[in-house]
């Protein structure tokens, strides 16, 4: 087992990685920006060292400044979180060039499935149904013939993308060139990549995913999410399992699933995607990293994922008895927020921040902490389980009621109104109901 572990991200997802290695003994190296410098996760870690200032281009996303910081700390392994360079090919070759273990998977299967229209390809090639797209967009003719040939509204997307950025939607031709500026800058920003592709969007689905496990010959699949509930294409509610759906459809999904990995000795975690419409499965991506929803996952399958994931990496037979599925979860994510445009957010100081004590709480911040805006807008992950659904809906209400946040805006209020939403609660909603439900409960008292 690895005795150091440098975690290349930052915020609540890198103390959840000190966390995991804490229960195993393992001393972890927190990498942070002149931004983070008295940031939580920076004061938990055994060690902690600054790579850079503020812009993430130029520290959570300086491949060669992380390098030489677990270089420098004799790191054994890297542990890349989610988002920044967690699906970064080079940087996982790079972090084996120096001696390093990747805790995450071969950099052949990032390579292959980090880039969105690749794994379109892939999914295509092994009898699955794909979503209708186009190839990568190099010009502005090719923008406006391939959206003609989708129809319209279609989505821009970045080929690197993840996490809910860069993506727009275009609901005409006058729109598309303005947001296939932003998609790109955007990609280029948050990825280091900025090719753009279009997908047609689908007006009624459900986003449902597949957790994996890889090791060696062997692919366990540790459940299934819904992650419909999204704003700007960014989940804000997740529950695990998918309830819509029923058992056949739950076995045809996971027949995919293993369809496309099986014989491709994946190894590390990660997350098959899909949109279900009308009954049937459509390939959205295969995400190759711990995902941002796993704490769902890991409450209904009684797995500890992270460590499993480190297990794997230091070649290691992970802990795992055969997975007997509990009850029902649901996390949401709360954000800061504001009126303003789509991808903006406000920023301050957290007057306030009072959290449920009867709930799992992830989360990066503290009262008095300062909400820079360099980052993501994530405040904190309430997670609840609970024998059935409706059980578990019931005390993310009661959660969500706990919760005080005062000194920036955030969206704990249009939390409140989805999970006491009629739709929600009965299980018909889709990717595109967020505004709908919110219209729906907007003269609602929760007190």
């Amino acid at each position: 087992m690895f005795k150091k572990v440098l975690i290349a991200n930052r915020g609540e997802i890198a103390i959840r990685i000190i966390r995991a290695c804490q229960k195993m003994d393992i001393a972890t190296v927190a990498v942070f920006s002149k931004a983070d410098q008295g940031a939580m996760f920076v004061q938990l870690a055994d060690e902690a060292i600054c790579i850079g200032p503020a812009a993430a281009k130029d520290s959570y996303l300086n491949r060669e400044a992380i390098l030489m910081a677990g270089i420098n700390i004799h790191a054994d392994a890297i542990h890349p979180g989610y988002g920044f360079l967690s699906e970064d090919e080079l940087f996982a070759q790079m972090c084996e060039e120096c001696g390093m273990t990747w805790i995450g998977p071969q950099a052949t299967h990032i390579r292959d499935f980090s880039d969105k229209t690749h794994s379109r390809k892939i999914a295509l090639s092994r009898g699955l149904t794909v979503i209708p797209g186009s190839e990568m967009i190099s010009s502005e003719p090719q923008l406006y013939a391939a959206a003609n040939k989708l129809g319209y509204p279609v989505l821009l997307k970045a080929s690197h993308g993840g996490g809910g950025k860069g993506i727009r939607k275009a609901n005409s031709a006058k729109e598309l060139l303005a947001k296939y500026e932003t998609v790109k800058e955007e990609a280029g920003m948050s990825f280091l990549d900025s090719t753009v592709y279009l997908e047609r969007d689908f007006e009624t689905a459900r986003h449902i995913e597949v957790q994996v496990l890889g090791w060696r010959d062997h692919l366990m699949i540790l459940g299934d999410r819904d992650c419909s509930l999204q704003k700007h294409r960014q989940k804000i509610i997740e529950e695990s399992n998918a309830s819509v759906l029923n058992q056949a459809e739950r076995q045809q999904l996971y027949q995919l699933v293993h369809q496309l990995l099986d014989g491709a000795h994946y190894e590390s975690l990660g997350t098959v995607e899909f949109l279900f419409v009308h009954h049937q499965f459509y390939f959205l991506e295969m995400n190759t990293r711990l995902q941002v929803e796993h704490g769902v996952t890991e409450e209904t399958s009684q797995v500890d994922i992270v460590q499993a994931q480190i297990q794997v990496a230091a070649r290691e037979t992970p802990n795992l008895r055969t997975i007997h599925f509990k009850g029902h979860a649901i996390e949401c994510r709360l954000n800061a927020e504001n009126d303003l445009e789509e991808g903006q957010f406000e920023t301050g100081r957290l007057d306030q921040f009072c959290l449920p004590e009867k709930a799992r709480v992830d989360t990066g911040l503290k009262a008095g902490d300062q909400v820079t805006p360099y980052y993501d807008r994530l405040l904190a992950k309430i997670i609840v389980s609970a024998k059935t659904r409706k059980m578990a809906i019931l005390k993310m209400q009661d959660a969500l009621e706990q919760v005080r946040v005062e000194g920036i805006g955030s969206n704990l209020s249009e939390l409140r109104q989805l999970v006491h939403s009629k739709a929600f609660m009965e299980d018909h909603y889709t990717i595109h109901s967020v505004e709908e439900l919110m219209g729906e409960t907007k003269n609602e008292s929760y007190a």
